[in-house]
């Protein structure tokens, strides 16, 4: 499986010349300094006409970019709190092979978030979290928090009161996942890496 390694630098991501490999960003001392907790996933973000979709529908935060729609994969752990468990990770998923595989979301729901959901098991989606763990477990990788969430789009945080409804199915095929630290209270997220998932020839 080709993994294609990108550095973040000034805002900005540049190739590794081609090589096969993940390789992590470059950290920031002023703002490790004011983060409370950095937690660290693997994601799926939608494709920019996806994003651009769902940042259209009446009940999404505004105030949040599309850049940040995302489906949580897997929770990792804190990378505040156990730097050192990166290189480990990255290391693990630079040897991962995955396929690409359908999400398809055709229902909002409103708990303590409004989120979109599947009336469907998103049985293919919820067998790649699988494999993806078995995979980290069996490289020893420390995993502390290790959540797998059934698949969903935050669409706003604070919650609106209004209630779970069908709505017209928004989906992609998900043909990479995404390395992520987010910055908790400042809503942005940092990139350490990125796995495109490829189908297997015929």
């Amino acid at each position: 499986m080709e993994l294609w390694g990108l550095v973040l630098q000034g805002g900005e991501a540049r190739s590794q010349h081609g090589q096969t490999r993940w390789s992590p960003a470059p950290r920031c001392d002023s703002l490790s300094l004011v983060r409370a907790r950095n937690p660290i996933y693997v994601m799926a973000k939608p494709p920019p006409a996806v994003a651009a979709q769902i940042a259209a529908l009446p009940r999404n935060d505004p105030g949040r970019g599309p850049d940040l729609l995302h489906v949580t994969l897997l929770l990792l752990f804190d990378l505040r709190a156990r730097p050192e468990w990166l290189p480990p990770v990255i290391a693990a998923l630079n040897a991962f092979e995955g396929q690409p595989f359908p999400l398809l979301f055709d229902r909002i729901e409103a708990r303590k978030a409004v989120t979109l959901r599947s009336r469907a098991p998103l049985a293919e989606a919820r067998s790649f979290q699988a494999r993806l763990v078995r995979h980290l477990v069996e490289c020893r990788v420390p995993l502390t928090l290790g959540t797998t969430p059934e698949p969903h789009v935050t669409i706003n945080y604070r919650g609106d009161r209004l209630g779970s409804r069908k709505m017209d199915p928004i989906g992609w095929t998900v043909d990479e996942i995404l390395l992520v630290e987010s910055v908790v209270g400042q809503t942005r997220h940092i990139l350490h890496g990125r796995c495109p998932l490829r189908s297997h020839a015929v």
